[in-house]
């Protein structure tokens, strides 16, 4: 059935499935960016019991705040999630003694990188630059990135 409203909609695309990668990222480190921020003296007596200082502790709320703010709305996307996928594999590493528990931040970890590597798509408040000026991606076939199809971004 899916298939079928794929082929029938212009809206089966890379750039949308970016969309809602990013949203449902986004969604779930502003979740927990604000638990943290909002508790966060207790958020600091968490990070305590486990090993790490105050700094830490703020400094993770709020990356994953401003960062899935940053997500969600497609603004530097690769540098947020890349500070995210730090985050996540941190978090990752120090619960490698519970697997229940590991599901979830392998899973972000993994999502971050996904959008670290490929970027916000065309839904996006800041998209990239061609080195031409246009939108990527770059169509105006009056550059060598973009007849070689390359489309080699400014940012």
């Amino acid at each position: 059935m899916f298939n079928s409203l794929c082929k029938k909609g212009s809206w089966c695309t890379v750039d949308a499935g970016l969309l809602v990668l990013r949203i449902g990222v986004g969604a779930i480190f502003i979740y927990s960016g604000w638990m943290k921020v909002s508790d966060l003296a207790g958020t600091v007596g968490f990070f305590g019991t486990i090993g790490f200082s105050p700094f830490w502790a703020y400094l993770v709320s709020f990356v994953e705040l401003i960062g899935g703010v940053a997500v969600l709305l497609g603004v530097y996307t690769r540098v947020a999630a890349g500070l995210l996928a730090i985050v996540m594999l941190v978090a990752s590493y120090k619960l490698l003694a519970t697997p229940q528990a590991l599901i979830a931040p392998v899973s972000l970890l993994f999502s971050t990188i996904a959008l670290k590597l490929a970027g916000a798509g065309k839904y996006s408040l800041l998209r990239g630059k061609c080195v031409c000026g246009c939108t990527l991606p770059c169509s105006c076939g009056n550059c060598s990135s973009c007849t070689s199809g390359s489309g080699s971004e400014v940012k």
